[in-house]
């Protein structure tokens, strides 16, 4: 096959514009503290991007493993989250849940999960899914919360 400049131009244009693309969405995850990942129930294979794993704690993806995922979630969480992983991967329904993961120095991070379930061209389950830091929104209610119960207690 030969190829034409106009060719080698277009294809350099495409992965360029690729690039951009890639990165605006990277950015665009940041800012929100929304990461996405996959998962093929058949295959077993996982991805993530790098905002998903940044929020877990982890700076390099290539190292992470699931039993690393799971070594996040709250032990007082785990049981629920490895139960709504395993009823899905049977059943096909969609995720939707909110949970902590507890870091390695001590603190708390609230989470929200939800991911679809859809068939691949193989006709393979896979989720497609995002995960949400929603700790600030979560501390900013405890806040509210303390607050007015403080105010009940001062009034009443």
């Amino acid at each position: 096959m030969v190829w034409s400049s106009t060719d080698i131009e277009d294809r350099k244009r495409a992965e360029q514009k690729l690039r951009r693309s890639e990165a605006k969405l990277t950015e665009a995850q940041r800012l929100s503290q929304t990461g996405s990942f996959g998962w093929n129930v058949s295959t077993g294979e996982r991805y993530g991007s790098r905002e998903f794993f940044r929020i877990l704690g982890y700076d390099d993806p290539r190292s992470v493993t699931m039993e690393m995922v799971f070594q996040r979630v709250h032990p007082d969480d785990r049981a629920f989250v490895v139960e709504t992983i395993d009823r899905a991967s049977h059943d096909g329904k969609d995720i939707d849940y909110e949970r902590r993961l507890l870091m390695p120095d001590g603190s708390v991070k609230y989470l929200h999960v939800i991911a679809h379930g859809i068939g691949n061209q193989a006709g393979q389950l896979e989720f497609v899914g995002a995960v949400m830091d929603v700790t600030a929104t979560k501390q900013a209610e405890e806040k509210l919360h303390n607050a007015q119960a403080e105010l009940a207690r001062i009034t009443g």
